[in-house]
């Protein structure tokens, strides 16, 4: 199967100091794809320059079999592949419907306009209480998004990207600062995705990777380090290792499977 997503040889250095050293990495179309790595391994780095947010300054980010390394990163959501941020992005004064409706009239290129045909609005209305149905917010439309606690604030912004109709979505970090019950409804909502849709995850939560990943992708120091299923992430000495800093490492990498 053609990649979707496909890394050649990706780098991304700051003068002397290479933070993303000359990456491979491929995700198939409808993929659950995870990043993980212990802290200072590149991960956030390799994000960014995959969603165009920082310039790649070695090798090739392919989309859907296109070129894209040279693209800005507006280009590339607009292509289908939207990234998510660390910390909610979210037009808090609006409602949480409006918030979703403004990312649909994005997609079909609506302006809120006196002088459109009313049923125009009324077709993007319908269109962002599905996205909010979708995601366990309808009963929360008419409330503005400050309200929203962190956890539906992550929902929230999973009704938008679902609005804007991506083929590959990128997690940063989704569920940091989440509470265990907050964690849990992120991950259902998740494995509720539609199974076409590809996903890659940055996620600190060792668990949650080994639930909701087809694959594991894990760096260190820049570089990849291993490459295969949960179980084989789980089980491999290398990454054990590589994980050792860590208090949890094995607890972490012994459980869940």
């Amino acid at each position: 199967m053609t990649p979707l997503l496909e890394l050649r040889g990706l780098t991304r250095a700051y003068g002397s100091l290479t933070a993303v050293d000359q990456v491979d990495l491929a995700v198939s179309p409808g993929e659950r794809h995870a990043l993980i790595g212990p802290n200072g391994a590149g991960k956030s780095t390799l994000f960014a320059t995959v969603a165009g947010t920082l310039p790649a300054t070695g090798g090739s980010v392919l989309f859907d079999g296109q070129d894209v390394t040279a693209l800005p990163e507006s280009e590339r959501a607009r292509r289908g592949l939207l990234r998510t941020y660390q910390h909610s992005s979210l037009f808090l004064d609006c409602s949480v419907l409006d918030n979703v409706a403004l990312a649909v009239q994005r997609v079909h290129r609506v302006a809120h306009r006196f002088d459109r045909a009313a049923r125009r609005f009324r077709r993007t209305e319908a269109e962002a209480r599905h996205h909010l149905e979708s995601v366990g917010l309808a009963g929360r439309a008419g409330d503005r998004a400050s309200a929203l606690s962190h956890g539906e604030r992550r929902q929230l912004e999973v009704a938008m990207v679902l609005a804007a109709q991506p083929s590959l979505v990128m997690f940063d970090e989704p569920t940091a600062g989440m509470s265990a019950a907050e964690t849990e409804r992120f991950a259902a909502l998740v494995e509720r995705l539609p199974d076409d849709l590809t996903l890659l995850i940055v996620e600190h939560d060792l668990d949650v990777v080994f639930r909701l990943a087809d694959r594991v992708t894990v760096l260190h120091l820049g570089r990849v380090l291993a490459t295969g299923t949960p179980r084989e992430i789980q089980s491999d000495d290398e990454v054990r290792r590589a994980y050792l800093g860590s208090a949890r490492a094995d607890e972490l990498f012994t459980g869940g499977l």
